[in-house]
């Protein structure tokens, strides 16, 4: 009996150390998966979960264990958005999919009590919205019980656009993100160089407008966000302009622009380098955001910033280790950083010191098509 006992823990440990991932992608065969090994950071062979055409971008309902993916189509054609159940065998089984109202949809996420999904749709590059396609910005669901998603419930179109000649012609949603709190969803609009705020209902998944916020500057190219996790700080990644944008949330789901940090020392090239992903530190009080080199010529990198007493300073700027970083994560266990490659069609993983600052590449997978979106089934 105690041998037994013994094992089971040991056993028990083994599976505490494993980590599920799944990676969106493109050029390839689908939703792919892995286990991170969280004492060592090594990945298990990729396996194909689900053979999806374009699943860039993905969520995950670890409580229900579902996901959550964009599908896109065509050019110029509204997209998709499948749920999955995710299944004991590393395999995910689609529960349905509906439209996602808009062309190119590149971003969605759940709702804090996970009964709402919202969709971020990009629109045509460098087109203006074609109207006969009724293409939206933004786009809600409600999730049923058993993690089917309901038709669309509403759906609204940006309007306005920046001083950039290529990339601010016309609205261009690249992200959408709720307060971790309170029933307030803010979508990050690159073409309009603004912020679109909407009220939520939490159980209908109603939307309502509430504010458009312009980013100081002019032409910065709003990407991608991140919640402080008391929910009093909005961070903000822009894409053109290399720079972090911090906001204050007020009262009624109102944002007061603070403070814009630039994500490079001064004197740097910039000249092709565009701003991909940001994510925090799960204890540490750091930011991290990937800049990619369109040029390839090597520039690619990880800048880090710490944010103490109201104020965000960039501390630290280190090559990504791979080619055209549009995304990374952080394990759930801070250990880990791992690092996506597009262009060069593998990830990098890099150790992370007791302070959450990468010390070293530990390791380097080629992947099986272009990682595009890393998630974590954090259990």
């Amino acid at each position: 009996m105690q041998i037994k006992a013994l094992l089971l823990s040991f056993l028990f440990i083994l599976h505490a150390q494993a980590i599920q991932l799944f990676i969106g992608t493109a050029q390839s065969d689908g939703i792919y998966t892995s286990q991170l090994d969280a004492s060592t950071g090594e990945l298990t062979p990729f396996k194909c979960a689900a053979k999806i055409k374009r699943p860039s971008f993905i969520t995950i309902d670890t409580h229900r264990k579902k996901l959550y993916s964009t599908n896109l189509k065509t050019f110029n054609q509204s997209g998709e958005i499948i749920a999955f159940q995710i299944k004991e065998n590393d395999t995910l089984t689609e529960l349905n999919r509906v439209p996602s109202q808009g062309i190119n949809p590149c971003h969605l996420q759940l709702s804090p009590n996970r009964n709402v999904l919202f969709t971020a749709n990009y629109g045509a590059p460098g087109r203006p919205i074609d109207t006969s396609q009724k293409s939206t910005s933004i786009t809600s669901y409600r999730i049923q019980s058993n993690g089917h998603l309901t038709a669309p419930i509403s759906a609204h179109l940006h309007t306005g656009s920046g001083t950039h000649p290529n990339r601010q012609k016309e609205p261009h949603a690249h992200s959408v993100f709720p307060h971790p709190t309170d029933p307030y969803v803010y979508v990050a609009d690159l073409g309009a160089d603004a912020i679109f705020s909407y009220h939520y209902h939490p159980q209908t998944a109603t939307l309502t407008p509430l504010e458009k916020v312009a980013i100081p500057g002019g032409s910065r190219g709003p990407r991608h966000m991140k919640w402080a996790p008391n929910g009093k700080t909005l961070y903000l990644l822009n894409e053109l302009s290399l720079t972090l944008s911090v906001f204050n949330y007020t009262t009624q789901g109102h944002l007061q622009p603070t403070d814009q940090i630039d994500a490079l020392p001064p004197n740097t090239d910039r000249d092709q380098l565009t701003a991909a992903e940001i994510r925090l530190h799960p204890t540490h009080p750091l930011i991290y955001v990937s800049i990619r080199d369109k040029a390839d010529t090597g520039r690619d990198s990880i800048t880090l910033f710490r944010t103490s007493n109201a104020q965000t300073k960039r501390i630290k700027t280190i090559p990504a280790h791979v080619a055209f970083p549009r995304n990374f994560n952080i394990d759930p266990t801070g250990k880990w950083l791992l690092i996506a490659g597009q262009r060069s069609r593998d990830i990098a993983i890099l150790s992370l010191n007791s302070d959450g600052i990468p010390e070293s590449l530990c390791h380097r997978y080629s992947f099986p098509g272009e990682p595009i979106c890393m998630e974590f089934l954090d259990e």
